[in-house]
Parts: structure tokens; sequence; C-alpha cells
């Protein structure tokens, strides 16, 4: 196989959805009339991208999209992170939030594939709001006689919850590792 033979096999994918410079477009047209073998692999290769990406988008363009909706991803994770823990504490003694806690730790690590970042994801939230909750006046009245107190109620509530998080992100670990085999 010639040298313009395999540059250009390698660029068909993008050729096909017009993602290639001018210069590179011409090259490849170039050798496809020449190339009879070329032609042939072109024409049997015509499989088009997924939907989501548009041809002929700039690739500062497509890193900026595909940037915007994992932002937007991320942005939803911490919503639902400080709902839960506001939820949380109005559950007045129920245990609720083991579920929703545990879920919160699958999605967020099977969405991330990091542990850590899924355990962040649930506990900056939930500190927060303990903080906001039994440290501060800000939500109408202090729920203990001193900082101390607060301190040790804020810590309980953000291991529980912690753990109960861990939870979650084992049970993803475990479905990625699942998923992983089956492929």
């Amino acid at each position: 196989m010639k040298k313009d033979c395999s540059i250009t096999q390698d660029l068909l994918p993008l050729y096909e959805e017009e993602l290639l410079q001018q210069e590179t477009k011409q090259f490849v047209d170039e050798h496809l009339q020449s190339c009879q073998e070329c032609r042939q692999i072109a024409e049997q290769s015509q499989i088009s991208l997924a939907p989501k990406v548009k041809p002929g988008l700039s690739s500062k363009k497509m890193i900026r999209e595909v940037t915007m909706r994992v932002t937007t991803i991320q942005i939803f994770f911490v919503a639902l992170a400080f709902l839960l823990a506001m939820s949380t504490s109005n559950m007045n003694g129920s245990v609720g939030f083991v579920l929703t806690y545990t879920l919160l730790g699958t999605i967020t690590y099977l969405f991330y594939r990091s542990m850590i970042l899924a355990f962040f994801i649930a506990a900056v939230p939930t500190f927060l709001w303990s903080c906001l909750m039994y440290m501060t006046d800000l939500l109408g009245n202090f729920y203990t006689d001193s900082l101390s107190e607060a301190i040790g109620i804020v810590l309980i509530t953000f291991v529980v919850h912690m753990l109960f998080t861990i939870i979650g992100i084992a049970i993803g670990f475990c479905i990625r590792k699942i998923l992983e085999e089956n492929q």
C-alpha cells in the first residue's frame, strides 16, 4: 500500500463528515480520483457520526458544546445534592434519606467514574447545608445551645450521609464492573 493510500484511508471518516480543512479535502479528492482501491473503501464506509456531532463545526466550537453539556450535568448533580441535603433536614426523623444518598452516590459514580468526585459532589452540599441549619441563625432559629453541640451534630449528619453515599458508590462500582464483564 502506498503512503498516500494509508493517509487517505486514515482521513476518510473525517472526509465523509466534512471535518477536514480545505487543503486536506482537496488532497483526498485528488487521491480518490486516481486510486480505485481507496475509492472502493470510501464507498463502503459511508457510516455517519452520531446525530449530536454536527459536521462542519470547528474543533473549538465542538469542544465548547461538549463542555457545556458536561457542565450542565454537573450543575444538575450539585443541585440535586443540595436538594437532598435540604430535604433530609426536613424529614423529621424519617430514614428515607438513606435511599436518596445511596442513589446519588451510585449515579454520580457511574457518570464520573471517580469515587472521589462522587464523594465530594455529595459531601460538600450536605456539609454546607448542615452548617447553615445547625450553626447559624440564618434559617430562623438555633437548634443547639452551644457551638460544640452544633459542630457535633454537623459532623454526625455529615458522617451518616457520607456512609450511605459510599454504599451508593460501591453499588455503582459493582454495576460498572458487571457491565464491563458483559461487553
